[in-house]
């Protein structure tokens, strides 16, 4: 009777569940609940999930780059030796190479991220997801029908804290493999797009801790009246996340371009050469790129540094605007257009820092790869 009792609840708690789905607000609550399936599985096992990432990233640069350039040439794929990931990123002989100032930014994030305490990323964390959450709204409400606002986003990366040094390699892997096609791409598209297709499903198994995660979610919330609904939820966000992406990284793109203008534009005006107010107008033009209908995001990622960080590095200035004011001040004194080109760099490099962190973002979304 007692095993009756609890299967008798059990019912009327999924049968609740899949009620809630009949109503745009129903359908808010339990995708959160979806979410929160999601970050229980992931806290459980941090470790494992962010070991599979890197293991499988690496099997997945092995079997879709050629090692060799003539391998390459009869492969018709990107060459990268697995050897190559043992460096980091942000070494100086990663793609940050040509551009001195750029290694030092990037070693300066780093070594604040590794002695930044837990609390103080949780509420970085914390407030730059709330400006995701409103570029998600913002999409997703052109997506959605009858769409009742993004519900509360847990955090995903809580348990990174104890892995900080296998998360860092996992996005310098990430982000060598993608500096690599894009290098690629630029002398061989047809090679560049071969790779990225096996990228997105390179082996069977491919992810698979994650694939098998996001199914127990499904069968303990995507039932009745929510399996659709879930279904739709999830593939509306995972497209948003993507379309944010693309133009994030369009925006990071064309501020070089935003350079370019306000050295070769009419508004030199007798202003000598990187005087406080040609740097004040450089660094405006290039924020005023980065503002979204929602979000400005140097103002959203200098106010969350500002009011998490508790105790600042002493000499450091890590915020947005102020890189911005010294990449300003390269470019507007430098003669040989040196500066432009390392910039260049820089925010190539960005774009695919952005790429590594939506990836994380969106590993639960799922894909061919999951299906097999």
């Amino acid at each position: 009777f007692q095993m009756l009792r609890i299967l008798g609840a059990a019912t009327v708690v999924l049968l609740a569940v899949a009620q809630e789905c009949n109503s745009p607000q129903g359908t808010k609550q339990v995708f959160g609940q979806y979410l929160q399936c999601i970050k229980q599985g992931l806290d459980a096992n941090y470790q494992g999930y962010e070991d599979e990432i890197r293991e499988h990233n690496r099997r997945a640069a092995q079997a879709c780059f050629a090692s060799t350039i003539d391998e390459g040439n009869r492969k018709d794929r990107c060459v990268l030796s697995v050897s190559d990931l043992d460096q980091l990123a942000w070494d100086r002989h990663g793609p940050l190479r040509d551009c001195t100032i750029c290694r030092t930014f990037a070693a300066g994030a780093i070594k604040a991220l590794k002695n930044t305490p837990a609390e103080d990323q949780k509420c970085i964390r914390n407030e730059i997801t709330k400006a995701i959450s409103r570029e998600a709204g913002l999409c997703l409400s052109r997506k959605l029908p009858n769409f009742a606002g993004v519900p509360d986003i847990p955090d995903l990366e809580e348990g990174s804290f104890h892995f900080k040094d296998i998360v860092i390699n996992s996005i310098s892997d990430h982000i060598l493999i993608h500096a690599r096609i894009s290098f690629c791409g630029d002398r061989k598209p047809a090679r560049s797009h071969s790779t990225s297709a096996c990228l997105r499903n390179p082996f069977v198994g491919y992810l698979g801790k994650h694939c098998q995660l996001l199914t127990q979610c499904d069968q303990q919330l995507a039932r009745g009246s929510c399996s659709n609904k879930i279904q739709e939820s999830r593939r509306a966000v995972c497209e948003c996340i993507t379309e944010s992406r693309d133009d994030l990284k369009q925006r990071i793109s064309s501020i070089s371009q935003v350079f370019n203008e306000v050295l070769n534009g009419g508004s030199r005006g007798g202003l000598s050469i990187g005087s406080a107010s040609k740097v004040d107008q450089c660094v405006s033009s290039v924020k005023k790129h980065m503002i979204t209908p929602v979000n400005d995001w140097v103002q959203v990622i200098d106010a969350a540094l500002s009011t998490c960080i508790k105790q600042r590095p002493a000499g450091q200035n890590l915020g947005m605007e102020a890189m911005l004011n010294v990449g300003c001040r390269k470019v507007i004194a430098d003669t040989t257009g040196t500066a432009t080109s390392q910039l260049k760099t820089g925010f190539d490099f960005v774009n695919n820092l952005i790429d590594a962190m939506v990836e994380r973002s969106g590993r639960f979304c799922g894909g061919e790869h999951c299906l097999q």
